[in-house]
């Protein structure tokens, strides 16, 4: 009987873990702070979340982030390099991991002025 209760309270115990460790995976995965932690915001504002462009120079700032057009997948490949959009490429390429740059562009996608 003892041994089953410790068996119980240690799969609980994983139980927990495993789900405090997706609970911060998914926070790690918020597009907004993707966003913000590859310094898009240097050059991109996204107005709806209350973001400003940072750079001075109106040269080199990137348009505002808003009611995006592309769909998702061509997103992230302009997003990497791999593709071009209205004949342009992206200035940087993203240097996430796969799973951030769904999350970036899903979040990206999602931003719409009302």
């Amino acid at each position: 009987m003892r041994r089953t209760a410790l068996i119980t309270l240690a799969v609980l115990a994983v139980s927990m873990s495993a789900a405090v460790s997706l609970s911060r995976a998914a926070e790690s995965l918020d597009g907004k702070t993707i966003f913000l932690a590859e310094k898009c915001n240097l050059c991109h504002s996204v107005p709806p979340a209350g973001i400003e462009a940072s750079i001075k120079s109106e040269k080199l700032r990137g348009p505002d982030l808003v009611n995006l057009k592309p769909p998702g997948e061509v997103l992230a490949k302009y997003l990497r390099k791999d593709a071009q959009i209205d004949g342009k490429e992206h200035k940087k390429a993203f240097t996430g991991s796969d799973e951030e740059l769904g999350a970036l562009v899903a979040w990206l996608l999602a931003q719409e002025e009302e």
